[in-house]
């Protein structure tokens, strides 16, 4: 693959020359790359999973573009050659990583803290976190609130929950395209 840069034969190029070239335009440059081989063979349910979640992205991405809110916000994280429909895709592929459950505070009593570090490559849209009993039984269930340095989110106890060992924790984030991650943490 080659880039070239400000060429007065290549500038502009895109398409394909014989079954040898490929032109192509990235970030107002001109790529030139040997044409990819023909696949003939079927793909794996794996492959077409993939395939199926791809077109989705996409399909997100396209709405996006056309709401003029959306693609403002989605514009403000545009990194290097990127745009805002790739920032959407991108969104839309990954999930929120839940990086850490902070329950040092919490002993169990109403309006003690848990503190949960959630990222995502675009925004966090909410953190529910369920307590449960050691018998399973759920206590409560709510959703925490972003703190100021936006990583963490806090969630403040409602209920008294006596049991606290063998108790577990549910927490669950997602993001605005709906994509959730979820992790348990038992307690004590």
């Amino acid at each position: 693959m080659a880039r070239v840069g400000k060429n007065i034969v290549t500038q502009g190029l895109s398409g394909k020359l014989g079954d040898m070239i490929v032109f192509r335009q990235v970030g107002g440059e001109t790529v030139v790359a040997t044409t990819p081989e023909k696949r003939n063979r079927i793909a794996t349910p794996s492959q077409k999973k993939h395939q199926r979640r791809f077109q989705e992205a996409v399909i997100y991405a396209r709405n996006v573009m056309e709401d003029e809110n959306l693609k403002a916000a989605y514009a403000l994280k545009i990194k290097g050659n990127q745009s805002a429909f790739n920032v959407a895709l991108a969104d839309f592929l990954n999930a929120p990583d839940i990086d850490e459950v902070d329950v040092s505070q919490y002993d169990g009593t109403k309006g003690s803290p848990i503190v949960v570090k959630v990222v995502d490559d675009y925004e966090v849209a909410q953190v529910i976190v369920s307590i449960f009993k050691d018998d399973g039984t759920m206590v409560e269930e709510g959703t925490a609130t972003l703190a100021g340095n936006g990583l963490d989110w806090l969630y403040t106890a409602q209920k008294a929950n006596a049991t606290l060992t063998g108790s577990k924790l549910i927490i669950k984030a997602s993001d605005l395209p709906g994509n959730a991650s979820e992790i348990e943490q038992v307690l004590g």
